[in-house]
C-alpha cells in the first residue's frame, strides 16, 4: 500500500536548560511557585518538557489531565476563582472560540516562529502543528483483506463497526477531523457532499463513540478495532512504542493544524505561566517537540526527524476564521446526523 507511511524511531536525545525560560525566573522570581497546567498532551509530550522547565526555573508544575472538552469546561466552571493557570494542548480553533477564558500574552518568542505559529490573536500561542490523519492496525488490516489509503476507503462494508472515532461535539482532535472530512470530501464546510460522507461514516461508526483521543489510538493498537480517526502525533507515539500500526494520510488531503496554549485569565501564577509559554516555543523548548516528542514543532529552522515532510503529503487547508466562527452550527449538525439514527 504505496500511500502508508511507516514511521520509523529516531534516536531522542537530551537537551541543554533553557536560558530563556531561566532569564525569565530570575526576572520575575518564580522559583518555588507552583504552576497547575490543564492538559490532554499525551505523556511522552509532558515527560520531555515539563522536567526541563522545572530544572530551568525552579517553579513545580501540577498537571491535571483530561480531556479537551472536560478540560474547558472545568476551566469555564472555575471562571469566578480559577484554579489552574495554563491551558497546554488543544486546537486553535476550540481556543478562539473560548476567548474570554484567556489572558493575553504574546511571547518574546514569538518572533522566532514561522507564519503558522505565530500568535496573531493575542490570546493563544500556536507551538505544533497536529495533523489529522487515520491511524492503521497492519495485523487487522491483513485479516479484514482491504486496503485503506483514503476516507471513502472507510466506509467498506468490512469496516462496519470497526472504525475508532472521538466525539467532535467535545474533544478537540475528533472535531478537527470533523472539519478536515468537510472540507477535503465537500470541498468547504457546507456542501452537501461533505455531510452525505459524514453521515456515511456515521452509520460506519454503528453508534459507538469513544470518549477521549488516546482511547482511539489505544483501541487500534490493540486491534479491538481496525482503523482510527486521530492526530499525528498521538499516532506516531504509538508507531515507535512498536506497535503493529501505520500511519495513513488521507488520499483526500489531511489538515494541519495549530496546537495552542494560553495562560487562564485571572489564575494565581501568571509570571509563571508567561515563562511556561516562553520556553514551550523557545529554541529549546521547540526542538525537544522535534526531537524528544511526537510533534511537528512551529519554530523557524527547526525540522522533524522521522516524519515526511508537509509537501510530501497530500492536504487540505482549513478556514480557521469559518470554523471558529462556525464551530457550533457544525456541531449541533453532527448532533443532528447522530440523533437522527437513534
Amino acid at each position: 500500500m504505496p500511500s502508508l507511511t511507516k514511521i520509523t524511531a529516531t534516536a531522542f536525545f537530551a537537551t541543554a536548560v533553557s536560558l530563556v525560560a531561566l532569564a525569565s525566573a530570575q526576572g520575575q522570581e518564580i522559583s518555588g511557585t507552583t504552576l497547575v497546567v490543564y492538559t490532554p498532551n499525551e505523556e511522552g509530550m509532558l515527560q520531555s518538557l515539563i522536567p526541563v522547565f522545572e530544572e530551568s526555573t525552579g517553579v513545580t508544575v501540577q498537571l491535571i489531565t483530561a480531556g479537551t472538552g472536560e478540560l474547558y469546561s472545568r476551566i469555564r466552571s472555575e471562571a469566578g476563582n480559577p484554579q489552574g493557570d495554563v491551558m497546554f494542548g488543544g486546537g486553535a480553533a476550540q481556543a478562539a472560540v473560548n476567548a474570554e477564558l484567556w489572558q493575553e500574552y504574546v511571547s518574546p518568542e514569538d518572533a522566532g516562529m514561522v507564519e503558522a505559529g505565530k500568535n496573531t490573536t493575542g490570546a493563544f500561542t500556536p507551538y505544533q502543528a497536529d495533523g489529522s490523519n487515520l491511524l492503521v492496525n497492519t495485523e487487522a488490516l491483513a485479516e479484514a483483506g482491504i486496503e485503506i489509503t483514503s476516507y471513502a476507503d472507510l466506509l467498506q462494508p468490512e469496516l462496519k463497526g470497526k472504525i475508532a472515532y472521538g466525539d467532535p461535539t467535545g474533544s478537540s482532535s475528533a472535531f478537527a477531523q470533523l472539519t478536515n472530512m468537510l472540507k477535503a470530501v465537500g470541498g468547504d464546510y457546507e456542501a452537501q457532499a461533505g455531510w452525505d460522507y459524514v453521515t456515511a461514516l456515521v452509520e460506519q461508526l454503528d453508534g459507538i463513540s469513544i470518549g477521549s483521543s488516546s482511547q482511539v489510538a489505544a483501541d487500534v493498537a490493540n486491534g479491538e478495532y481496525i482503523v482510527g480517526l486521530t492526530y499525528e502525533p498521538l499516532s506516531l507515539n504509538f508507531v515507535l512504542s512498536g506497535s503493529p500500526v501505520e500511519i495513513v494520510y488521507p488520499a483526500e488531503g489531511a489538515a494541519f493544524l495549530p496546537a495552542t496554549v494560553q495562560i487562564i485569565k485571572g489564575g494565581p501564577n501568571q509570571p509563571a505561566a508567561e515563562a511556561f509559554i516562553d520556553f514551550v516555543i523557545s529554541e529549546e523548548g521547540q526542538t525537544i517537540i522535534a526531537e524528544q516528542t511526537a510533534g511537528r514543532p512551529l519554530r523557524e529552522g527547526i525540522v522533524k526527524p522521522g516524519l515526511p515532510a508537509l509537501a510530501d503529503i497530500p492536504t487540505v487547508q482549513e478556514d480557521g476564521a469559518y470554523v471558529a466562527a462556525n464551530r457550533e452550527a457544525i456541531v449541533e449538525k453532527y448532533r443532528a446526523i447522530l440523533e437522527a439514527r437513534s
